[in-house]
Order: structure tokens, then C-alpha cells, then sequence
């Protein structure tokens, strides 16, 4: 049984080739998904302690906790001090925003709301020269008649930028 030139299956036939050309050049040219950190010798990492230029206070501290923690689950990287590191990891929080989504009465204020941040990550060698330099976004949504309010979401929201923070250093991300 043969097809006629005006099939479905023939029909798409180019843009399916089409669509895997690039593919396939990438993987051609050697090109990998993930950070290739252990490919340019950095195997472990020292953690500054996250600066934070928004007005909510303590979001560094917190970040800086939860990355620790993070770090040696979700990477390949290994914590180390910072006269052994082969690279340091900077973390500044950029932004940090509370939005309202659905406003409440008079028991609460806010029934619906957001809390969104951005972190600007740079990984740099102790010569100071830079290997990585990524903007991490995250948004945490908060609903006050389940039991969430801004603090729930301020700490999920710590959890998830660290998750990312390390993502983006893993190398099989």
C-alpha cells in the first residue's frame, strides 16, 4: 500500500525533519544540557553569605540556610571553605515584592496574594573571574482561607529560589 503525496503522515513529513535539524546539529556539535562546572575543574563551591539589596529584612538569612542545605542535594557541587573552593557562589536578592490577588474584609485584609523575588547568582573563580552568571525568578501564591498567609509563602518561596539556585549549578540540568 503506498501513500499519496498528499497524506497526512507525507504531508508533515518536511516540518518533522525540519523541526529535528536542530536537534540533531546540536548534538552533533557536542553540545550538552547542564552547567559543565566538573568539565572546567570546579568541584566545590564556598557560599557567600547572600547580600540582599530589597528593604524586607532577613530574606538573606534565610536564603543563605536554605542554600546550604540545598547545595550538596540538588548539584554535584560540594560546600567548602573559601581558601579551598574552586569557585564561589554569590547570591543577591534583587527583588522582593508582596502582591494582592483577591482582597479580603475586615478578618483579613488580604484573602489572596503573591510574594514574588529574584536573585542574581554569579559563580566566580578566587581569581574573581566569572564562570556563571544566571537571574533566578520565583513566584509563591499564598491563600488565607486554607491557612497561608506571607510568611508561608516567604519561606516556600527562600526553599524554591535555592532549589533553582542549585538546578542552575547542577550539570545534568
Amino acid at each position: 500500500m503506498t501513500r499519496s503525496p498528499s497524506s497526512p503522515t507525507n504531508r508533515h513529513r518536511p516540518l518533522r525533519l525540519l523541526l529535528a535539524l536542530p536537534l540533531g546539529l546540536a548534538a552533533a556539535c557536542g553540545y550538552t544540557v547542564g552547567s559543565g562546572l566538573p568539565a572546567r575543574g570546579i568541584r566545590t563551591v564556598a557560599l557567600e553569605v547572600v547580600a540582599n539589596d530589597t528593604y524586607r529584612q532577613r530574606l538573606e538569612v534565610e536564603l543563605s540556610q536554605a542554600l546550604s542545605r540545598e547545595l550538596p542535594v540538588s548539584s554535584d557541587l560540594v560546600l567548602a571553605d573559601r581558601r579551598r573552593a574552586d569557585a564561589i557562589l554569590q547570591v543577591v536578592f534583587t527583588n522582593a515584592d508582596e502582591r494582592t490577588l483577591v482582597i479580603g474584609g475586615l478578618d483579613s485584609p488580604v484573602r489572596e496574594g503573591a510574594f514574588e523575588g529574584r536573585v542574581r547568582m554569579r559563580l566566580v573563580r578566587p581569581d574573581g573571574s566569572l564562570v556563571l552568571e544566571r537571574l533566578v525568578l520565583d513566584r509563591t501564591e499564598f491563600r488565607s482561607p486554607i491557612g497561608e498567609n506571607l510568611t508561608s509563602a516567604r519561606q516556600e518561596l527562600v526553599e524554591d529560589l535555592a532549589r533553582k539556585v542549585a538546578l542552575a549549578l547542577s550539570d545534568d540540568f
